[in-house]
C-alpha cells in the first residue's frame, strides 16, 4: 500500500475480532484495512480491496458526498458523521444494495488521521421486523373477519385485545374497550356475578383446555345480547395465568328464532290436536250423550217417583245416585277432552305410558265405534317410566289410531276394522309403543313421503298429522317408524328412553 500508513498489528488484530464488518480507511479515503466480516458483508476479498476509496462500498446517493465530509473535517473540523450513528444504503460487490447500521470514529493517535467504520447489517432486522408487521396485520385481519367476538384480558380482566365482530356487537369504539374492565363495563349487570366467578376458575385451573361459560353482554344503546363463550387462559412460560382469551358466539338472534319456531310448533301441535278432536267429533258426541241420555232419563224417573202419592224414597235415592255416576262420567270426558286441547307449555315429566294410554282409551274406543270397529289394547307389564309430555304422546296416539280406522274404512272382506296399541320393553331397557291395524298398509313409495308435510291420502286431509306427531317424537328423542304388519296391515311405532334418575 504505497503512500499508505499501514495500521498497526494491535488495530488490526482488534479488526480480526470484531464480530461486525470493520473498515479502517486513510484521510483521502483510502482502505486501510478490511476484516473477514467485511468480506463476508460485501463479497470482496480484503486484497481486492485494500488501497481503494471506500465509496466502492457506497450507493450512488452517498459516494459523491462522502469525500468532501472527509474534507470539511481536515480543513475545519466540521464533523458531519463521526460520533454519530446512523441507518445508511451500501452496495455488495455483485451490485445489490442492503441496510446497515453504520458507526465512523477517528483512530486516535494517527498522523495523517485514519478512520474506522463499524458496520452491522440490519436487512435481516429490518426483513424481520417488516416479516412481524405482515403478520401482526394478517393476525389482525383474521381477528377482524373472524365471525366469533375476540376479546383478551389480562390477569385483572382489563382488556388488552377486541375484535371487530366484539366491536359491532358491543356498539363501542375500540378506544373505550381496551383498558377497560370487561366485567364491570361490558357484562350485563345481573350476569356480573357469574362471569367474575368462571374468570376466577379459569385463571385458577391449569391446563389448555377451553372452558365454556354463557352470559349476557350490554351494547352502548342497553341491549343485552346472549353469548356462548369459550376461554382459555394465557400463560406465561412459567405457567403462570397472565389473562384470558375469549372467544364469544352471539346467539341471541338464533334463540330468538328457535323460542319464536317453538312457538310456531306448539301452535301447529294446538291446531293437529283441534283438527284430530274435529275428525273424532261423532264419537266424541256419541261419548257424551251416553251420560247425557242418562241423566235425563233418571232425572225423568225421579219426577215421575214424587208425583206418587207415596215416593218411593229408595227408588229416588237410587235414580239420584245414578244422577251423579252419570254426571261425574260426562265430567270425565270433559275434562280429558280439555286437558288434550289445551294450550299448555311443555311439560315433561316421568309416567307410566301404559297409564298415559288408559287416560285416553275412552276417547279412542269412542273412535272405534264410529267406524264400527275394535280398539284393543296389548300393555306390557311392568314397564320403566318414560320422561315425556304426556298430552303430546296422547296426541300422537290419537292421531295414529284415527289414521289406523280410516284406513280400514272399505274393508274388502267385510270384516271390521280392528286397531291395537301395543307397548313392550325393548332389548336396550326402552319402551316400545306401536299401532296396528289390518288395513292394506302402504307400498313402498308411500313409505317415504307418508311423513312428509302436506302429503296426504285423505281426500280432506291436510297432510300435517304425520308430519307433526314425528316431531313430536323427535322432541322426544326417538323417531317415529313405519313396519309391515304380517300377514297385512300398518304398525306405526316409537321408543321411548326408559326415564333416568338423575346422579347425585
Amino acid at each position: 500500500m504505497r503512500g499508505m500508513s499501514a495500521p498497526t498489528p494491535e488495530v488490526l488484530a482488534l479488526l480480526e475480532a470484531t464480530f461486525d464488518a470493520a473498515v479502517l480507511i486513510d484521510e483521502r479515503g483510502r482502505i486501510l484495512a478490511f476484516n473477514p466480516s467485511a468480506e463476508l458483508m460485501f463479497g470482496y476479498r480484503a486484497v481486492d480491496a485494500l488501497g481503494r476509496n471506500v465509496s466502492m462500498l457506497m450507493t450512488s446517493t452517498d459516494r459523491a458526498g462522502h469525500d468532501g465530509y472527509i474534507r470539511r473535517y481536515l480543513d475545519e473540523g466540521q464533523a458531519r458523521i463521526l460520533g454519530t450513528g446512523r441507518d445508511v444504503r451500501v452496495r455488495h460487490r455483485d451490485g445489490s444494495e442492503f441496510s446497515v447500521f453504520l458507526s465512523v470514529g477517528r483512530l486516535p493517535r494517527t498522523d495523517p488521521p485514519q478512520f474506522i467504520g463499524y458496520l452491522h447489517d440490519t436487512s435481516l432486522r429490518r426483513k424481520a421486523l417488516a416479516t412481524l408487521e405482515k403478520e401482526r396485520q394478517l393476525n389482525r385481519l383474521y381477528l377482524d373477519l373472524a365471525q366469533v367476538m375476540l376479546v383478551a384480558t389480562d390477569r385483572g380482566g382489563k382488556v388488552r385485545l377486541v375484535n371487530q365482530r366484539a366491536i359491532r356487537v358491543l356498539g363501542r369504539p375500540e378506544e373505550d374497550l381496551v383498558g377497560s374492565n370487561w366485567v364491570d363495563s361490558c357484562v350485563a349487570p345481573d350476569d356480573r356475578p357469574a362471569a367474575r366467578s368462571a374468570f376466577r376458575q379459569l385463571l385458577m385451573i391449569g391446563g389448555d383446555e377451553p372452558q365454556g361459560c354463557e352470559y349476557h353482554v350490554r351494547s352502548s344503546v342497553g341491549e343485552d345480547r346472549f353469548v356462548t363463550w369459550r376461554a382459555v387462559a394465557l400463560r406465561d412460560a412459567d405457567d403462570v395465568a397472565t389473562g384470558v382469551m375469549l372467544s364469544g358466539e352471539d346467539i341471541t338472534d338464533q334463540r330468538r328464532a328457535e323460542s319464536e319456531a317453538h312457538r310456531a310448533l306448539e301452535r301447529m301441535n294446538s291446531v293437529s290436536r283441534l283438527a284430530t278432536m274435529g275428525e273424532m267429533a261423532a264419537g266424541i258426541s256419541h261419548e257424551l250423550n251416553q251420560p247425557l241420555a242418562a241423566i235425563a232419563n233418571y232425572a225423568q224417573a225421579c219426577a215421575r217417583l214424587l208425583r206418587m202419592p207415596v215416593p218411593d224414597t229408595p227408588e229416588i235415592g237410587g235414580a239420584l245416585e245414578q244422577i251423579s255416576v252419570q254426571a261425574l262420567r260426562a265430567g270425565e270426558i270433559i275434562r280429558r277432552i280439555r286437558s288434550l286441547v289445551r294450550n299448555e307449555d311443555v311439560r315433561r315429566e316421568p309416567r307410566d305410558i301404559n297409564d298415559l294410554i288408559r287416560e285416553v282409551h275412552a276417547l279412542l274406543a269412542s273412535d272405534a265405534r264410529v267406524h264400527d270397529g275394535r280398539l284393543g289394547l296389548d300393555l306390557a307389564e311392568p314397564l320403566p317410566e318414560v320422561t315425556v309430555d304426556g298430552v303430546q304422546i296422547q296426541q300422537v296416539l290419537m292421531n295414529l289410531v284415527h289414521n289406523a280406522f280410516e284406513a280400514q274404512g272399505n274393508q274388502h272382506d267385510g270384516s271390521p276394522a280392528e286397531v291395537r296399541i301395543a307397548t313392550r320393553i325393548t332389548d336396550t331397557g326402552d319402551v316400545e309403543v306401536s299401532v296396528n291395524d289390518r288395513g292394506p298398509g302402504l307400498s313402498g313409495d308411500l313409505e317415504q313421503k307418508i311423513f312428509e308435510p302436506f302429503f296426504t291420502t285423505k281426500p280432506s286431509g291436510t297432510g300435517l298429522g304425520l308430519a307433526i306427531s314425528r316431531s313430536i317424537i323427535k322432541a322426544h328423542s326417538s323417531r317415529l317408524g313405519y313396519r309391515a304388519n304380517e300377514p297385512q296391515g300398518a304398525c306405526f311405532f316409537f321408543v321411548l328412553p326408559a326415564h333416568q334418575e338423575n346422579s347425585t
